[in-house]
C-alpha cells in the first residue's frame, strides 16, 4: 500500500475545521468536488493521500443533515478524492456486479448479511489496513465486531447501532396503582400479570394493548434472556430447540394470551401508525429500539414514560441484542487505498461531532428534539452526549444515558456470523415463532420443526466432512 498512516501518537486534529463541515453540507458542497490542492483538513486528519482518484459507494445516501454533513466534510478533507454515491442496491444487484467484477470500490451493508457476502468471497478483509491505520477496535462495541467479522477476518467498520429497552407509560402503570419503581424487568411473570391489567377494550374492541415484548422480531433477546442457545459456537449445530428457548417462546405466547391472544393483538396492531404506537397511547408497555425515543420527542414530548432494560429472567444481567450497518470493501474494487481513506475519516470523532451538530441543528430549525445516534463506537457516542446533546427532561437524558450502557452489554443475533444466517433468521420466525403465537404448534413442536429445518440449511451450505 503506498499511502503511509500516521502513528496513533500523532492523532491530534483540528477540530474546529471539522466542524465546518456541517456548515459546507448546509452551503450545498455536493459529492463529486475535486481539487489539485490539498485540503485543511486533510492535512488535519494526517492523511497522506494526495493523488487524484475516483470512487464509488453503493448504499449510503445524503437525505438527512447527519449523513449530509459527513460527507461533504469528505469531500472538503479530500478534494483529490472523487465520490459518487449509489443510495441503493440489492442483494440480486451486488450478486451481478459481483459475477460481473463490476462491484463499487465501498459498500454501505448491514452487517447481518457480512458473513454471507465474505463467505462468497465477495468482501475485502480489513485486518491489515487495520493493522496499518490508527483505527482502534477496541473503542467498538464487541457485539458489533463480532457481526462484523466472520471465520475470524473482519469484513466491515461498524457504523451505528441499535439497542431494545422497555418502554413504559407512567400513567397507564399510575392507573392499576403501580410505581415505575416497582416494576422488576427481570420478574417477565409480573411483567405478563401487569400486562393483562393495562389492556383496555370497549366490548371485543381493543383500545390499548397493556404489555408487547414483540416476540416475533425480539425473541432472539427473551431466548438469550432466559440462557437460551440459538446455534454452537462452531456454527454449524443449530439449537432452536433448547430447553430454555422453548421456556422463553412458551412466556411469550402466555404473555399475549393473558392479554387475549397474539391474533387480538394482530388485529389491534393493524391500527398502528408509523411507529408510533407507543406515543399515541395504544401499547403501555413495549419492547421497542432506541429510535422510540426520537418519536417521542418528535410528537408527544410531553408524555409521562420512563425507559427501563430488561433483565434476564431471575437475574440482574441486561438484556438486548442489537444489529447495525458497516463499511465494507469489495474484493475487486478498483481503488481499495482510496476506498480506506473514505472509511477511515467516516470513522474519525471529528466527523461524527460535525454530522450530530449539523442533525442537531436541522431538528431544532423544525422545533424537534436532538436525541444522539448510536454510532456503534465507545468514544464517538461519548462525545455526543457530552459535546453535542443539550439535556432535555430527565426521562429523555435518562434514556440517553441507559442507551450504551445496553450496547455494552448487547450481543448480535446468533445467528448473524453464520453465511446463512438470513435462512436462519426467516426459518426461526415462520417455523417457529409465529406459529406458536397462532397456536398451530405448541411451543415445543415449534421450535423442533425450526431446528430440523435450520440444521438442514447450515448442511447444505457446508460440504461434507465439515457438516458433521
Amino acid at each position: 500500500m503506498s499511502s503511509q498512516y500516521r502513528s496513533s501518537r500523532t492523532r491530534g486534529r483540528d477540530r474546529r475545521w471539522f466542524l465546518q463541515g456541517s456548515a459546507i453540507a448546509a452551503a450545498g458542497v455536493t459529492a463529486g468536488a475535486r481539487s489539485g490542492r490539498r485540503a485543511r483538513g486533510q492535512e488535519a486528519s494526517g492523511s497522506d493521500f494526495t493523488r487524484e482518484a475516483s470512487i464509488t459507494s453503493w448504499g449510503f445516501g445524503t437525505d438527512n443533515a447527519l449523513s449530509e454533513a459527513r460527507i461533504a466534510a469528505f469531500q472538503a478533507a479530500f478534494p483529490n478524492i472523487q465520490l459518487e454515491l449509489v443510495p441503493q442496491y440489492d442483494d440480486q444487484v451486488l450478486l451481478t456486479a459481483a459475477a460481473s467484477g463490476t462491484l463499487p470500490d465501498v459498500l454501505w451493508v448491514d452487517r447481518f448479511k457480512i458473513s454471507s457476502y465474505a463467505s462468497r468471497n465477495i468482501l475485502l478483509t480489513l485486518d491489515d489496513l487495520v493493522a496499518q491505520s490508527e483505527i482502534d477496535l477496541g473503542q467498538f462495541y464487541e457485539g458489533a465486531l463480532n457481526e462484523a467479522t466472520y471465520d475470524g477476518a473482519l469484513y466491515g467498520i461498524p457504523q451505528f447501532m441499535d439497542v431494545r429497552p422497555l418502554y413504559v407509560n407512567l400513567d397507564a402503570l399510575a392507573e392499576i396503582g403501580v410505581e415505575v419503581g416497582d416494576l422488576d424487568t427481570s420478574d417477565w411473570d409480573s411483567l405478563t400479570e401487569i400486562g393483562a391489567q393495562l389492556v383496555q377494550r370497549d366490548g371485543d374492541r381493543v383500545e390499548r394493548w397493556g404489555f408487547d415484548p414483540k416476540l416475533a422480531d425480539f425473541f432472539w433477546m427473551w431466548g438469550m434472556g432466559n440462557g437460551g442457545s440459538f446455534i454452537a459456537g462452531d456454527g454449524l449445530d443449530v439449537t432452536y430447540d433448547d430447553p430454555n428457548l422453548v421456556e422463553a417462546l412458551q412466556w411469550g405466547v402466555g404473555a399475549y394470551d393473558a392479554q387475549g391472544g397474539f391474533q387480538s393483538f394482530d388485529g389491534f396492531r393493524s391500527t398502528f401508525q408509523g411507529n408510533e404506537e407507543f406515543a399515541r397511547g395504544q401499547v403501555a408497555i413495549t419492547a421497542y429500539e432506541n429510535w422510540m425515543l426520537g418519536i417521542i420527542g418528535r410528537t408527544v414530548p410531553e408524555l409521562n414514560f420512563a425507559v427501563l432494560p430488561v433483565r434476564q429472567w431471575g437475574g440482574e444481567g441486561l438484556v438486548s441484542f442489537t444489529g447495525g450497518l458497516a463499511w465494507s470493501i469489495p474484493a475487486n474494487a478498483r481503488d481499495p487505498e482510496a476506498a480506506w481513506e473514505f472509511i477511515k475519516f467516516m470513522n474519525a470523532d471529528e466527523t461524527w461531532v460535525a454530522g450530530a451538530s449539523a442533525d442537531k441543528q436541522s431538528r431544532q430549525d423544525q422545533g424537534q428534539f436532538y436525541i444522539p445516534s448510536l454510532t456503534a463506537n465507545r468514544r464517538a457516542d461519548q462525545l455526543l452526549i457530552d459535546e453535542v446533546y443539550e439535556p432535555l427532561e430527565q426521562k429523555f437524558d435518562d434514556a440517553v444515558r441507559l442507551f450504551p450502557e445496553l450496547l455494552a452489554e448487547s450481543p448480535n443475533r446468533p445467528v448473524s456470523t453464520s453465511p446463512v444466517g438470513g435462512q436462519l433468521q426467516d426459518i426461526l420466525n415462520q417455523e417457529a415463532v409465529l406459529p406458536a403465537l397462532r397456536g398451530e404448534l405448541d411451543a415445543q413442536q415449534a421450535l423442533e420443526q425450526a431446528d430440523a429445518s435450520a440444521q438442514n440449511a447450515v448442511d447444505s451450505f457446508y460440504p461434507a466432512p465439515a457438516n458433521r
